[in-house]
């Protein structure tokens, strides 16, 4: 019936843990920036047959918890950076329960895919205050994660949708969403209403995905379980009969212009990103840009952004998928000083002399960080994620086999590429403004400012 099951025979102590994902590739781009209200709304907002406390009382004594969120990432081929438009996302709900339980956990998960009261205007009223709340405190106290997710959306269709659903463009997106809510709520309701008819409807290919997680003995038996649990969904999807089109969300978002971005906030600190693609499309990334990545954060970038700049931390970022990398500060009191230091790790790797002491020590910490012990479900759904972004267990061992093969001229021909990356590299910064009217006399290079609160 075109729903994939995917099975993870492992020792859970008699745990089932279920993932379970709908392609999202059916809804418009304009309806992605409500797809937060709506996962919300899905648990949070009662079933037209029980109401929110109910709910939520009735997942907790029969489960051992039910979530809804998303996936959304570029897809790539082995180990090489993808195409910036091709671009794969799921909802999933996330559910754990034990073996007798199963089928309880299954009519959950129908009732609140199915049932869930997305006209309850209340609730989604509340949920998006608390959203806009959320999102304005975290700007000025977390304005690093908005700047790394702003220099993203540069260069991939991923990075620009995950901008708009949760970046600085999301806040302005936030207020719109609350005032229409307010004054004209049946605009709201059938948004929420064209997504949930898009991702479940009746005819057509099914775009369901169920991930298991579980002991091998469990996974046989509870195989009639779910096959009853699809027919089910198949026979009381809701919305039209027809398949909904699949959307190209590439020629729907636009990624965000290059130029120097500076957005002021009420702070007394800034939180300052610069960064570009390093790798393009198509090359082959290896696993020692891992390696030297952590040896910037925790070697040169802490002792001049932090140590010596006064920061409360000064760290950078590579993405092998879509190739970008970024230096961010946080609660930093400079900004031009801190772009120059950012500029001068180029040169220091580029002429760097290791030890062989340093250099196993650089590699111990990153085996360290990609073989951290992972629970069961951890397991289970970082491989449904690597399966859908387009990586393989091949993949992964080839780049760990790089990070424990990485040399002292892989870190000089790094800080090569950094230093080409400097010539091209966007500055975007959460700050005050008096921070950008000194930087703004003092650099080359200026920066357009925006007032985001």
């Amino acid at each position: 019936e075109g729903t994939k099951i995917v099975t993870h025979s492992m020792s859970t102590s008699g745990i089932m843990y279920m993932d379970l994902a709908l392609n999202l590739d059916s809804l418009e781009a304009e309806d992605l920036k409500y797809l937060s209200l709506f996962e919300r709304l899905l648990t949070e907002a009662g079933t037209e047959d029980k109401g929110f406390e109910e709910l939520t009382q009735f997942i907790n004594t029969h489960t051992g918890g039910l979530g809804v969120s998303h996936i959304l990432s570029q897809k790539t081929s082995g180990t090489t950076v993808g195409k910036p438009d091709d671009v794969m996302g799921y909802l999933t709900l996330r559910a754990k329960c034990v073996p007798e339980k199963i089928g309880t956990m299954l009519d959950i998960t129908k009732e609140v895919l199915l049932k869930a009261k997305l006209d309850n205007k209340q609730r989604a009223i509340e949920m998006l205050k608390e959203s806009k709340a959320g999102m304005e405190a975290a700007v000025v106290g977390s304005g690093h994660r908005y700047a790394a997710a702003r220099l993203s959306a540069r260069f991939t269709t991923a990075d620009a949708i995950g901008e708009q659903m949760s970046g600085i463009s999301s806040i302005e997106s936030v207020k719109e969403m609350l005032k229409t809510a307010e004054e004209d709520w049946p605009t709201i309701q059938s948004r929420l209403e064209s997504i949930r008819a898009k991702l479940l409807h009746t005819k057509g290919e099914k775009k369901m995905i169920i991930n298991l997680t579980g002991d091998d003995s469990l996974l046989e038996e509870s195989k009639g379980t779910f096959q009853k649990f699809i027919s089910d969904m198949h026979q009381n999807a809701v919305g039209a009969e027809k398949e909904p089109a699949k959307h190209d969300w590439s020629s729907e978002i636009k990624t965000v212009g290059k130029g120097f971005e500076g957005f002021s906030v009420p702070t007394q600190v800034n939180y300052v990103g610069f960064g570009e693609q390093l790798y393009k499309p198509g090359e082959a990334v290896s696993g020692a840009a891992q390696v030297i990545s952590k040896f910037l954060s925790t070697g040169f970038l802490w002792d001049n952004v932090r140590v010596i700049g006064g920061a409360y931390g000064g760290f950078c970022g590579f993405d092998p998928v879509s190739g970008i990398f970024r230096f961010l500060s946080y609660r930093d009191p400079n900004l031009a000083k801190t772009i120059d230091n950012y500029k001068a790790a180029a040169d220091y790797l580029a002429n760097i002399e290791l030890s062989q002491e340093e250099l196993e020590k650089a590699i111990i910490g990153t085996i360290g960080d990609i073989d951290s012990p992972m629970s069961p479900d951890q397991k289970g759904f970082a491989s449904l994620t690597r399966w859908l972004i387009g990586r393989e267990q091949k993949d992964l061992q080839k780049r760990r086999d790089e990070i424990l093969a990485t040399s002292a001229e892989d870190f000089r021909e790094f800080g090569r590429r950094l230093q080409a990356l400097n010539k091209e590299a966007d500055a975007v910064v959460i700050g005050s403004a008096a921070a950008f009217d000194a930087a703004n006399k003092e650099m080359e290079t200026k920066f357009e400012i925006k007032e985001i609160l």
